[in-house]
């Protein structure tokens, strides 16, 4: 992919996230794994651990 591209990519994928409710964004976030179903993050995210 070239940083055009990517570049092509980040601006649709923002476009898209602007278009989701607030609750499709937290089903998004816990489905990739970031935050917990209770709204906390998840290990590899979080800087105390």
């Amino acid at each position: 992919m070239t940083a055009r591209e990517a570049k092509k990519t980040a601006a649709e994928i923002k476009t898209l996230i602007k278009q989701l409710s607030p609750e499709k964004i937290k089903e998004l976030v816990v489905r990739a794994g970031i935050y917990t179903p209770d709204g906390k993050l998840t290990k590899p995210y979080r800087q105390d651990v």
